[in-house]
């Protein structure tokens, strides 16, 4: 087993955008909802995100109503879709690039995003990567609902789930490589061995011009 492993986040990181606020405007291109209080909400947490001040429970238990009434099955056919015509073309080569050198190594990988889990585990199956985790959505009826199951993969969350998932599988890692773009992430920083920022938020550059983490530039 590898003694190192690599984690990615994936909004602005992987791909030139984010997951739900696109995964919002397919729905809407598609009249799956009609609402425009869905894309304003989107653009409110896009904001709020970049501030720092995002309550993600009051965001999610909004936004995933639209979806309540709607079978999982369905919710799927659509993101297959979804990450074929809106998520593939936005994928940074270079990060293509990087993910299949760590693969020829055998070096595991994994996603850590604070966007719905049903979205992350279905964009990083089609870029190879078995691990994922985002925010977990209580099912009913076969439904997603607005409640969150379990610990939000978001702040200091993620370090949470990436650590009872290494503990579930019985891991210890000497070495832990981590990207990501955005300030909202630093406890996950700091956890890691090694950090990688893509295109970094102007928080995030200074923390890693004090720090001497790399700074790379991935662009379409």
């Amino acid at each position: 087993m590898s003694k190192k492993i690599a984690v990615f986040d994936l909004d602005e990181t992987l791909i030139c955008g984010d997951s739900g606020r696109l995964w919002t405007e397919y729905l809407w291109e598609k009249r799956i909802i009609t609402d425009p209080r869905f894309i304003e909400a989107d653009q409110k947490m896009i904001s709020d995100y970049c501030a720092g001040k995002l309550d993600m429970q009051k965001y999610l238990a909004f936004s995933l109503q639209a979806l309540q009434q709607i079978p999982a099955e369905q919710i799927d056919i659509w993101l297959a879709d979804f990450v074929e015509t809106k998520i593939k073309p936005i994928f940074y080569p270079a990060a293509k690039k990087q993910l299949a050198i760590y693969q020829q190594q055998n070096i595991p990988l994994m996603i850590i995003s604070a966007t719905v889990s049903f979205v992350v585990k279905k964009i990083a199956a089609a870029f190879g990567i078995q691990t994922a985790m985002g925010i977990d959505m209580v099912m009913k009826e076969g439904c997603y609902t607005g409640d969150i199951q379990g610990i939000l993969t978001f702040r200091e969350g993620k370090v949470t789930r990436l650590q009872q998932w290494l503990e579930q599988q019985n891991l210890s890692p000497q070495h832990i490589s981590f990207y990501t773009d955005s300030i909202n992430d630093l406890p996950m920083c700091l956890f890691a061995d090694e950090v990688f920022t893509i295109n970094a938020d102007n928080k995030l550059q200074s923390e890693a011009e004090i720090r001497g983490w790399k700074q790379l530039k991935w662009a379409l």
